[in-house]
């Protein structure tokens, strides 16, 4: 006998399996405070959501008037309502009712057996004692609410309140709550044309009951009796579909996940970029994406990686385009100025040429295709020339720079350095948005911390942004004395980022500057394929990608026409604060600044500025451009010993940039001085022989120079400089002359195959000598 009550007991206690059920479910986002952002069905092709947290009470009360009144009272077996059932079923003759318990149906549900028989129903209550004896009656609940069927593909609570009423369990009404009360005992009625009035009239006694408990007066009652019941299945939500699949790939274990989207913005951000992309569709740009940051936590406010609405069947309509890998055209150019600050290499408004160059076969052109000679490091980057970037580059080091890229986060950069070459600043790379706007995030991230916490920086501010919202707090507290960039340099940076010249197409973008201050750049691939614009304030970061997913190029498809008109947009759709980024006073130090070059004041200086500039900036070179000049007293023309007394001699100090810089700049900066002319019968000397510069070819010893159809090979144009305005030069090709040219030095030269010596002299002897090599191939 105790051997029989022993096995009974071991048989009742591992009578539940582990776990209750073996069915899949689907994957759930939901936004910060648990709405419904999306869903992807389970394995089995059915909508089973994992349980939720807690039960609505409306929902709770008209379940448990409709099956099982004693819930709260009875051990999982209620003797009145088997007794009750037992009556009715003799009366009847069959069975009509089988007086199971909410714990009994979930035991039901746990075997998977549709069997009504009486070994079925024994078991069943055996399970029933059992499982109130392992869970509170609020988990029991949980347990048959989440996994009972409401009809077709759709199973639990959660998943039958979307499918059905379009709202979440909490937004049910009476109405809404007692239909799915209803529905599980049978489920089959809720498909149209089967029986709906056998729905409706179990629906309406249920309300007529509920009435009668009080929980709603009779006025109430009538107008819940008068709601329809549900026609047709409604869509899920699907407001950032992919970023559902990218949270369902990154944890593939979890069904259910809240994330740190704000359902306002996200549906905000929706509808701003699917209403831009009908104006882009015209000139056959298609696909648009747009993140969202909410800057001092880092996390993901919104994910809009495609049109929205957009047809499925569409050619890269499904694409997640914060997530792929895009040339990054001029994006990049705000880290490598906020590097050199960081290591005093310039000062924020260090001169930087920005002349005819080339690297090899690479020859970088700004935008516009002209040349400014020489413009301040600050003003190179808000007008995003490319010249000065390469040239910043390739005077801070590919190397380097990649190292720097890589310790912020792109991913990307799974080449060697020398793979992308110079052209990194330019678009050699591929980016991701995800991780550009993280990147950016971070700039104004450690402005933010760095003052509130004793000039100390925070300890891994380039990482992703989250999108889960419980990983807010991910090295939150934990600051150092060091920063891969200062914040000095940051400041610098964003402020000359906020001088960027607004596009035409921003209508409005006045006044929203008025209320909030932007940092942002743009940036257009090399053929036009992808339009960046990453905008930052204080509180938010904008980041847009604009363009094809197939990668086809559009004329127009820029970061200042394409992207940047949709980043305001977004911007101004946000709640603006006023608030900006306070100056890091303590990374700052004082430093004599020459006016002219902004380089750090040099002894022959004769007009600086005190100026704030990063704390490394005592380290940058002192000006190389202000020399000390011998004129005569009017300052007309340079003069020596030579062919002037020595008291006839005075010493200016003058700004003089080389040939070439001064050639460009001069005429797009009329005050500049160009150096006076030597005084006739003077010998400049040897230390003048930097006078003339070569703008084309520079430095390139070998040149492919097509043939015609005549077969004659065709001219090409020299182009030089001299330092002296006015000045003439004489050009010679292999000791042959071939004229002179006076204040526009270019020369058109015909040379065949082979090596040829190029040689320019001026009127004072100074000489320029080049050698180059006509090629037959361009490849050679």
């Amino acid at each position: 006998m105790l051997a029989l009550a022993a096995t009974l007991i071991w048989w009742l206690f591992f009578l539940l399996p582990r776990p209750l059920f073996h069915n899949p479910y689907s994957f759930v986002l939901e936004d910060q405070d648990g709405g419904l952002l999306g869903a992807v069905i389970a394995d089995d092709e059915q909508w089973r959501f994992p349980s939720p947290d807690s039960l609505p009470a409306t929902y709770i009360n008209a379940l448990l008037t409709f099956e099982d009144k004693r819930f709260y009272s009875h051990p999982g077996v209620d003797p009145l309502a088997i007794l009750r059932a037992a009556r009715q079923n003799i009366s009847s003759g069959r069975i009509v009712s089988g007086g199971s318990t909410i714990s009994m149906q979930l035991a039901r549900m746990i075997r998977g057996s549709e069997k009504r028989g009486f070994g079925d129903k024994f078991i069943e209550l055996l399970m029933a004692l059992r499982l109130e004896l392992k869970f509170s009656k609020e988990e029991i609940l949980l347990l048959y609410a989440s996994h009972a069927p409401f009809g077709g593909n759709v199973v639990g609570l959660e998943a039958a309140a979307w499918r059905y009423f379009g709202k979440s369990p909490e937004n049910l009404s009476w109405s809404g709550a007692a239909t799915l009360a209803v529905l599980p005992n049978s489920p089959a009625l809720i498909h149209p044309g089967r029986n709906r009035d056998l729905l409706a009239a179990k629906r309406n006694q249920l309300l007529k009951r509920l009435h009668q408990k009080g929980h709603f007066d009779q006025l109430t009652l009538e107008l819940y009796l008068e709601e329809p019941l549900p026609e047709r299945p409604f869509p899920l939500p699907a407001l950032s579909p992919q970023l559902l699949q990218f949270a369902k790939s990154n944890h593939p274990t979890q069904f259910r996940i809240r994330s740190s989207i704000d359902r306002d913005l996200q549906l905000m951000v929706n509808d701003k970029v699917r209403t831009y992309a009908r104006e882009l569709s015209s000139n056959h740009i298609e696909h648009a994406a747009v993140l969202v940051l909410d800057l001092k936590r880092n996390t993901v406010l919104s994910y809009t990686a495609n049109v929205p609405g957009a047809r499925p069947g569409g050619s890269g309509n499904q694409v997640d385009l914060i997530q792929s890998k895009r040339s990054t055209g001029s994006i990049l150019k705000p880290f490598l100025y906020a590097a050199m600050l960081t290591e005093g290499e310039i000062l924020p408004q260090t001169l930087v040429a920005d002349i005819p160059t080339r690297y090899g076969s690479f020859s970088p052109q700004n935008f516009d295709k002209t040349f400014k000679g020489a413009v301040p490091a600050d003003e190179a980057l808000s007008r995003s020339l490319n010249i000065p970037a390469v040239r910043m580059l390739q005077e801070f080091g590919l190397e380097k720079m990649y190292r720097y890229l890589k310790a912020m986060g792109m991913s990307t950069l799974d080449q060697p350095s020398n793979h992308y070459g110079l052209s990194l600043m330019l678009g050699g790379a591929e980016g991701k948005l995800w991780e550009l706007a993280s990147m950016y995030a971070a700039l104004g991230k450690i402005l933010h911390e760095f003052g509130p916490h004793s000039s100390r920086y925070p300890a891994a501010p380039f990482q992703l942004a989250d999108y889960m919202l419980e990983e807010e707090s991910r090295e939150k507290g934990i600051y150092t004395e060091e920063s891969l960039l200062s914040a000095a340099a940051i400041w610098y940076t964003l402020e000359a980022m906020t001088r960027v010249e607004r596009p035409f197409s921003e209508t409005g973008w006045q006044s929203l500057t008025t209320t909030r201050k932007i940092a942002w750049k743009t940036g257009t691939s090399y053929g036009y394929r992808d339009a960046w614009a990453i905008g930052l304030d204080a509180n938010y970061v904008v980041a847009v990608w604009v363009g094809n997913a197939d990668g086809v190029g559009r004329p127009g498809l820029t970061g200042i026409e394409a992207a940047a008109p949709l980043m305001f947009q977004v911007f101004g759709g946000l709640p603006a604060s006023g608030e900006w980024f306070h100056p890091p006073f303590d990374d700052f130090t004082e430093l004599a600044v020459c006016r002219k070059s902004g380089y750090k004041a040099g002894s022959h200086c004769n007009e600086f500025d005190t100026t704030m500039v990063p704390l490394k900036g005592h380290l940058s070179p002192s000006c190389p451009y202000h020399q000390l000049v011998h004129v005569n007293n009017l300052s007309t023309h340079r003069v020596n010993a030579s062919c002037v007394s020595i008291q006839d001699i005075h010493v200016e100090k003058w700004f003089v940039l080389p040939p070439s810089m001064a050639w460009y700049y001069s005429r797009n900066n009329p005050v500049y001085r160009n150096l006076p002319p030597w005084k006739s019968g003077c010998n400049p000397g040897e230390s003048e022989t930097a006078a003339i510069e070569l703008i084309y070819p520079n430095y390139q010893p070998r040149l492919f120079i097509p043939i015609e159809l005549g077969g004659e090979r065709e001219s090409v144009v020299f182009e030089a400089a001299h330092q002296v305005s006015g000045s003439a030069l004489h050009w010679h090709l292999n000791n042959h002359y071939l004229g002179t040219t006076r204040n526009f030095h270019q020369m058109a030269l015909q040379a065949g195959k082979g090596k040829h010596r190029l040689t320019l002299i001026d009127d004072w002897g100074n000489r320029l000598s080049q050698q180059f090599e006509v090629v037959e191939s361009i490849f050679q």
